[in-house]
Parts: C-alpha cells; sequence; structure tokens
C-alpha cells in the first residue's frame, strides 16, 4: 500500500516539477540607437534603430555563478540576423575590462561583450556590477549631459533616447550600480587567440559578426551574486543588433546545502547530458513553448513558456493490465501498483475494486446507464425502473478510496462530479439491497 501512496503523492504534487536554481532569465531592453547615436563613427558601424539587450540569470538568493561556458555536447552559443555591434576603437570582450572612465565617450556603453556580473574595470577598490534598469536605484553616470556627443560631437550628448520601448531612459537609469565585493580568479578561454591576442568573435572589435558557437570556451571567477542578493540577478552578456537574438548557455552555479557548497551545471541544450549536468529550457532563447499542466500527456518539463492549446490529452490513470479485473481500456498512464487480481489485490478491497466478481440479483448492471462518459460536471443516471426511490450513493477513485457520497432524492438522477479531479473512477449505487459498481471518466 505504500508504494501507491507514493504515486498518488508524486501525481499530486507535479511530477513534472523543477527543481533548478534558475528562476527564470531576463531579457532586458536596454537601449535603442537613435539618430544622433548613429552619428558616432569613431565607434563604427551602429545603425540607428539598433537594440542593446542585457541578459540576466536570476537566481535563487545565496547561489553563484562560477562560469558561463560550451563544452562539445553544449556549445555556447549567441547569435543574430544581424551583424552584433562592438565599438571600434575601445570595445571589449569582457565587461569587466571597461574602463569606468570611456562610459562617457560616444557608443562605448553600448558595446557587446560577455561578462560575469562586472561591468568595469576595478577602481577605488571596487568597481561596476550590471543591475536591470528598474532596479537602478543610484541615478545614471551614462547619456545625455555625461556624454561626450561622440565623433559629431552632438551638444546634448548621446545615448538619450527615450522610446517607451526600451522602458526607462539610460539618462535615468544606467543599470550599473557600484559594489565593492569583487570576484577574484578570472580566467577566461576560447575567446582570444593566444598568439595574436586578438578577439576575432562577435564580442571582438574587428569585422561585424552575426554569430557566436563555440566549444571548448568558458569565461569563469571565483563567483559571483546578484547586486541586490534578494533578488540575485546576475548579468551575463550585453548584446547590441538591429536584428533579432537568439542564445544557448551553459552554467556553473555554485549552491549552498547546509553548511556544504556543491557546482551544479545547467545547460542550454537537452542532449547528451551527463550526470552533473540539468537541462534548463531558460537558457535556451527564443524559448519553446508547450504543454506544461501535468494533468496532460503532452506536458514536459523541456518547454520554457507554457501554451495551454498544446495541452491535449487527459491524464487517465488506471490499470492497463488486460489480465486485471479492474483493467480501464480508457487509461493511458498505468499504474501497476493499483491493478488488482483474484487472490492479489495490493491490499486493496477486492470488492470495491472488482464488484463484477460479486452477485447482485435480479437487476442487471446493464439497466443502468451512466451519461456522459467521459463526463465534465454533471453525470446523469439512467434509473427509470426504481421510479421515485431515494438511492444511496458512492464514488470511488481508482485506489479504491471512498471520495464523495450522498443520496439521488426523488426523480433527481444526476450527480455533481465538478470537484472531481481527472481521472478514472467508479460509481457505486445501492438498490435493493444489492450494490452495483459502474465506472465512468472524469475530464
Amino acid at each position: 500500500m505504500s508504494r501507491i501512496l507514493i504515486i498518488i503523492s508524486l501525481l499530486a504534487s507535479g511530477y513534472l516539477t523543477s527543481f533548478a536554481q534558475i528562476e527564470r532569465v531576463n531579457i532586458e531592453t536596454y537601449y535603442i540607437a537613435d539618430a544622433n547615436d548613429a552619428t558616432d563613427t569613431t565607434g563604427g558601424l551602429l545603425e540607428e534603430g539598433a537594440v542593446t539587450y542585457r541578459v540576466f540569470i536570476d537566481l535563487l538568493p545565496g547561489s553563484k555563478i562560477i562560469s558561463i561556458y560550451g563544452d562539445n555536447n553544449h556549445p555556447l552559443v549567441f547569435s543574430s540576423d544581424q551583424p552584433f555591434f562592438n565599438h571600434r576603437e575601445e570595445g571589449i570582450t569582457f565587461g569587466k575590462d571597461l574602463n569606468k572612465n570611456r562610459l562617457s565617450s560616444g557608443t562605448v556603453p553600448l558595446d557587446s561583450y560577455i561578462t560575469l556580473g562586472q561591468c568595469s574595470r576595478s577602481f577605488s577598490q571596487g568597481a561596476y556590477f550590471g543591475i536591470p534598469k528598474d532596479k537602478d536605484q543610484d541615478g545614471s553616470v551614462v547619456g545625455g549631459v555625461n556624454n561626450d556627443g561622440g565623433s559629431s560631437q552632438i551638444a546634448e550628448g548621446l545615448l538619450t533616447n527615450d522610446d517607451s520601448r526600451l522602458g526607462i531612459p539610460l539618462t535615468t537609469a544606467d543599470g550599473l550600480t557600484f559594489s565593492n565585493e569583487l570576484p577574484d580568479s578570472w580566467i577566461d578561454i576560447g575567446f582570444i587567440d593566444l598568439i595574436s591576442n586578438k578577439d576575432t568573435t562577435i564580442f571582438g572589435a574587428s569585422t561585424p559578426k552575426s554569430h557566436f558557437n563555440m566549444n571548448n570556451v568558458s569565461l569563469q571567477n571565483s563567483g559571483v551574486s546578484g547586486p541586490d542578493a534578494k533578488d540575485n540577478q546576475i548579468l551575463v552578456a550585453q548584446l547590441t543588433t538591429k536584428g533579432e537574438i537568439s542564445f544557448e548557455i551553459n552554467l556553473e552555479v555554485e549552491i549552498k546545502e547546509g553548511d556544504v557548497f556543491r557546482i551544479v551545471k545547467y545547460v542550454g541544450r537537452n542532449t547528451a547530458l551527463n550526470e552533473d549536468e540539468i537541462f534548463e529550457p531558460l537558457l535556451s532563447y527564443p524559448y519553446e513553448c508547450g504543454c506544461t499542466d501535468p494533468n496532460y500527456m503532452e506536458a514536459s518539463t523541456t518547454f520554457a513558456c507554457t501554451d495551454n492549446s498544446k495541452c491535449l490529452t487527459p491524464v487517465v490513470l488506471g490499470c492497463m493490465d488486460s489480465l486485471a479485473c479492474n483493467y480501464n481500456p480508457a487509461a493511458n498512464f498505468n499504474v501497476h501498483d493499483v491493478c488488482c487480481y483474484v487472490g492479489y489485490c495490493n491490499d486493496l478491497d477486492i470488492s470495491i475494486i472488482c464488484p463484477d466478481l460479486h452477485p447482485r440479483g435480479e437487476i442487471s448492471q446493464e439497466q443502468i446507464e451512466l451519461f456522459p462518459n467521459p463526463v465534465v460536471d454533471e453525470l446523469s443516471i439512467d434509473l427509470d425502473f426504481v421510479l421515485n426511490n431515494d438511492i444511496p450513493y458512492t464514488i470511488y477513485d481508482i485506489y479504491g478510496k471512498s471520495i464523495k457520497d450522498g443520496v439521488m432524492k426523488g426523480q433527481n438522477r444526476s450527480i455533481d462530479v465538478n470537484e472531481l479531479s481527472p481521472g478514472y473512477f467508479t460509481l457505486q449505487l445501492y438498490l435493493v439491497e444489492n450494490f452495483f459498481a459502474l465506472p465512468f471518466v472524469k475530464m
């Protein structure tokens, strides 16, 4: 019986639930370049309408990102259908290498880069870290009066666009906040050529490119949390392009369990998973949406978002063994431990699970009809031959547990089953000193 209770518990709690440390991935529209921004020829080709996106990983409080990486089975991917922008003169590959004094220089703040939280070199024993603009409470050092106007020396400065599509303007909140808690032990692998010391990827300052898809690449440090410990959103990439972006991200995350720290790998591709790797659908964008309701056969944890239109087949729990006395031909999810056989019924009451094994008297089962079956909200019973007698009834679930009882009064021949969960049930009627058990399916 304990095995059955375990199955019931798992199904009731949602056996498709994920327990990852990643709560969500926040893709923020940081800025949209306007005509003035496009005049800064020092920075290279920044087109009007180019969008700067920031990718934040939202972790549970207390967790840290140790690395962002690509390996043989799970490449690190950033892509767009248009080239990425990198500042020609002062572009950097890693956010930690940006000189904070250059945040006032033309379009430098829109450079595409990869990072683990940090967005500037250290200064005054601290550094700037990325934070969503709606969480930024310390004003702005970027754009407008703080900007030198670029190569055209625009009088009012650059980065002043207040288009509603970008949310909070950079002149109000720049998504940068100072912290003196700096990660150390920075290591990068695979981004920069060891011989030429140049980065020729989308994060470099050379010829504009639109795709980054690499194995055996990594950026890591001693571990970083979000500037707001409770919110714990960590910036991992800033991407500027006029096109539509896509990505696959893989992360090493440090989590604390009691007094013990351990590393968990979350990957954005659901292939060739090792024991220490967990597929996290939020790390692959654009998101694939599908059925996530465990009450439907189409449900899966591989979807990053919910599309209820793809939930088509309700789960019907039951015994799918045709040799069992409670074989349910309507079931599509087999629960073996509820299968009942003559001489062995998993410690269940066979008189309830398989009432057909017991004689009932002169009234036959064929004289009783349930409709509709399957039922949604109200189950009707054709019992004209008993006239106006009050009829006691009990409804049992698939495990033989009584979950509803009552009495049908007079000519009322219907039972409200709206509150029942979808599944397989047995209606037991008490007639003429006998009982009759009739199966039905609740949708």
